[in-house]
């Protein structure tokens, strides 16, 4: 026995029972049919037999499907009154029982696999069981003889991740999943189906047999999938008809004890609309199969399968469809919104730098000569073909634009319409009747005021676009005039239908209007925030810089071991032990020299050489034997190593330098000191973390070895949210103890898993760890992710800030690389951030992954 229910996905799905809406007992056709209530049908489909059972002690059953009798040997008139075990047996019943206890349990969908006595002796069942009004719903199918997938379950789920994360663009992805839909199913044709705003919905990808019509590109009205149908696709990831010319079998009796039908909307064996098989019929299908695309618990689309013949689909490859529709939802989910956020960083860029040209000082003449300097930023913005800006007096035309004297009018009616400074449509003619003069000027508008009183503004134009839009038959043609009044009539045909739309531009999209806001915003604060953020960072690098000055210091002026540090070829510091070995007398006399000057001409050669190599390569220590200038008979030697440091706000190079006399005291120190300037390179002075230098090396590392060992390799990213507020509530040194308190947490939560977290920079963290490249391998990895966030949580350091929360907070992004010979360091690291900025957009203390 089995309880498969136990599932993330299962989250997405609304599981309550539909019973709000406007239902009518009146016969239906397609003037009313969003008021079919086809959750309480009455009736199923005949793959399988439905027992209804109270919630007695006995689980005595009250109603069932009329045929029992064929799938379990006894007529439904025997069945009634009789308790549940009498015939799924008092094992399976118990396990329903314990089931059903479990929290938040009654309203979720449960599997079982179980073997029922028969009069002709036992068989195997599969079961689904949710609870409806109280009632215990129970499910049976009967397993066929060729249940058993083509694929490995293993193999099937690995594929579609596999084949899905390779995809580049969300058509591609929608592409290889209807093709693997189709592969593994063996439907004759499988169509990826999105909805637009109101409901209409388009085929974006398309898998089929050769013979049969292309539907790929075709949209289909929203009268097509009435709303309470779409109510029921959030209910249930996976719906199946396996034969179109089925009867329905009745539910006896027809109403529960308590007078009311019964409620089918969580049922898999639901009846379903004589319109929609009337309608599936006219396409030429004989069974389907939907998979509901979902996330925040909104449908946005459908995997559609549809066969010419009957086809049944066994539960357990179903059910591997509840996982896959989840997946597949969430991968589109997280393209769509990585596209969407990669165009508003290029457009947030854009109004920055017009924020810029507004917010200097200046005349209108001087406005206009830097805006036609930087006019492809101003259309681009908006991607506009033109654009009206009236500006202190002046009005200044870029583009493609209607005439001033029209502008002024638009303006001022625009003006009236517009809320919180901003207006847009892209069908102005249909509001603004004068705009069907000028359609292939401004067919779309968008309106921005730059100041209080709406005479400041800019105007962004798009002209019109004449679109074809292709149906899948004339969405016309639904209702059908019949003797005195009306019929829904499916429509009988579904070859392309065009329509032709005009006085429209392409829409505005989402991340163009969210613009809007950041150009009113910046506008009116760019100048003083740019001032407020260079002085925060010009503290923040100097801080920085004299911390790592004292480390070094610390480490060089008590040496054993000479040090000298180079700025621009030159020594800027050194140690007396340094002024021992070049054979001065103190080491200021070293200042400002080259230190060539004490190498034999026969390895300064090799000195240049290993500083341009240092200074090329700033994360590695170098080490190198130098020959020095004689100043006895015998030739001295020196072994040096040379690491990149910043030193006075400047790029430097420190060295280390001793005799190569062979003398093993002398070598230990030295080893000694290379490994502490080691250590002091690749250690946060405040964290005591890895730091980003390390992390750079240590990836790099690991990606070889990773490639060598057939592993995957996993980044981890984690910033602090709001940590800047804090910064500024705590100042410095309460950020700089909340940073070590995390620091600490987070390397403990590494360390459990061999894995090292370095800090990235300011508030963020990172960690590397290599996995092996399977669905369990990745879970692990996302599992690690959620611990980070949640260590941060549970630290509850204080954040009393309004809208913040109580407690501070991390986002978490995360990204793999399944097969590192397929990618690079430097990719990973680019995806790990993306997912971090896209955890932050979508709302903050989340984990994000690409």
């Amino acid at each position: 026995m089995t309880d498969d229910y136990d599932q993330n996905f299962e989250n997405e799905l609304n599981r309550s029972l539909l019973t709000e809406g406007d239902f009518t007992d009146e016969p239906i056709d397609l003037t009313n049919c969003e008021k079919e209530p086809i959750h309480i049908p009455g009736m199923i489909q005949p793959h399988g037999a439905l027992l209804v059972a109270a919630n007695d002690d006995a689980r005595t059953v009250v109603q069932c499907s009329r045929n029992v009798d064929l799938l379990l040997g006894t007529p439904a008139e025997s069945l009634l009154g009789q308790p549940l075990s009498a015939v799924i047996g008092e094992r399976a019943l118990a396990f329903v029982e314990e089931s059903l206890v479990r929290p938040a349990a009654g309203d979720k969908q449960h599997f079982l696999e179980m073997t029922i006595d028969l009069p002709d002796g036992s068989a195997e069942f599969f079961a689904i069981f949710h609870v409806s009004d109280e009632l215990l719903v129970v499910e049976l199918e009967r397993p066929t003889n060729d249940d058993a997938p083509v694929v490995d379950d293993f193999e099937w789920v690995q594929a579609f991740f596999t084949r899905i994360k390779r995809t580049h663009s969300r058509a591609g992805a929608s592409q290889v999943a209807a093709e693997l839909v189709k592969d593994i199913l063996g439907y004759d044709r499988v169509m990826v189906y999105e909805f637009d705003a109101d409901w209409n919905g388009k085929v974006i990808a398309e898998a089929k047999n050769s013979t049969m019509e292309p539907f790929l590109g075709h949209h289909y009205p929203a009268s097509d999938i009435p709303k309470q149908a779409r109510a029921l696709y959030v209910r249930n990831w996976v719906r199946t008809i396996v034969d179109m010319d089925y009867e329905p079998v009745p539910v006896v009796p027809t109403l529960q004890p308590s007078g009311k039908p019964l409620n089918l909307s969580l049922s898999v064996l639901r009846s379903v609309s004589p319109i929609h098989i009337e309608y599936m019929k006219n396409m030429g299908v004989g069974a389907t199969m939907t998979i509901s695309l979902i996330h925040g618990g909104e449908l946005w689309g459908m995997i559609a399968c549809h066969h010419e013949s009957p086809k049944y689909v066994p539960h357990r490859q179903r059910n591997l469809c509840n996982f896959l529709g989840s997946f597949f939802s969430s991968e589109l989910h997280q393209r769509q919104k990585l596209d969407d956020y990669q165009g508003e960083l290029h457009l947030k860029s854009l109004a920055q730098r017009l924020a810029r040209v507004f917010g200097a000082p200046g005349t209108p003449d001087q406005l206009k000569d830097k805006l036609t300097a930087d006019e492809d930023a101003l259309l681009s913005v908006m991607n506009a073909s033109g654009a009206a800006v009236q500006y202190k007096g002046r009005l200044l035309l870029f583009g493609s634009t209607p005439g001033a004297a029209q502008i002024v009018k638009l303006a001022v009616w625009l003006s009236q319409q517009a809320e919180d400074y901003a207006y847009h449509t892209n069908r102005l003619s249909s509001v603004y009747p004068q705009a069907a003069e000028y359609p292939d000027k401004a067919a779309g508008v968008i309106f921005l005021s730059l100041s209080s009183d709406y005479r400041d503004h800019i105007l962004w134009f798009r002209p019109e676009v004449v679109q074809t839009v292709t149906w899948a038959g004339d969405p016309a043609k639904a209702v059908v005039r019949v003797g005195e009044g009306y019929r829904i009539s499916p429509r009988k045909s579904f070859e392309a239908w065009q329509e032709v739309v005009t006085n429209t531009s392409l829409p505005w999209e989402s991340k163009e209007l969210h613009t809007l806001s950041d150009l009113k915003s910046i506008a009116l604060k760019q100048t003083e925030e740019d001032l407020r953020l260079a002085e925060e960072k010009s503290i923040l690098y100097a801080r920085t810089l004299k911390e790592n000055e004292s480390r070094y210091l610390q480490l060089m002026e008590y040496s054993a071991v000479a040090f000298v540090t180079l700025t621009e070829g030159r020594i800027v510091f050194a140690n007396l032990e340094a002024a021992r070995l070049l054979h001065v007398s103190e080491a200021t006399e070293l200042i400002g020299r080259d230190l060539a000057d004490w190498i034999d001409p026969s390895s300064e050669a090799e000195l240049a050489h290993m500083l341009g190599r240092i200074g090329a390569a700033a994360t590695q220590l170098r080490s190198c034997r130098l020959r020095m200038k004689s100043v006895s008979d015998a030739p001295v030697e020196l072994d040096m190593t040379l690491a990149h440091v910043v030193y006075g706000g400047k790029p430097s190079i420190m060295a280390i330098a001793r005799e190569a006399s062979g003398d093993a005291d002398e070598e230990n120190l030295f080893t000694e000191v290379t490994r502490e300037l080691s250590r002091f390179i690749h250690t946060d002075s405040l964290t005591e973390l890895p730091n980003r230098r390390f992390f750079d090396e240590n990836l790099a590392k690991g990606w070889r070895q990773s490639a060598d060992n057939g592993q995957a390799m996993a980044i981890i990213m984690l910033d602090l949210d709001n940590f800047r507020s804090y910064n500024a509530m705590f100042g410095y040194q309460g950020a700089d103890n909340c940073l070590r308190w995390v620091a600490e947490s987070l390397s403990a939560v590494g360390n459990m898993r061999n894995a090292v977290v370095s800090r990235y920079g300011g508030a963020s963290f990172v960690l590397t760890l290599a996995e092996e490249p399977t669905p369990e391998g990745r879970a692990s990895v996302d599992m690690l992710a959620d611990q980070l966030r949640q260590t941060v949580i549970s630290l509850q350091i204080p954040h009393p800030q309004p809208g913040v929360g109580e407690y501070l907070t991390a986002s978490v992004g995360v990204a793999v690389e399944a097969d590192v010979r397929e990618g690079s360091p430097s990719d990973l690291v680019g995806r790990a951030e993306k997912a971090l900025a896209i955890a932050k957009a979508e709302g903050k203390n989340r984990v994000s992954a690409l």
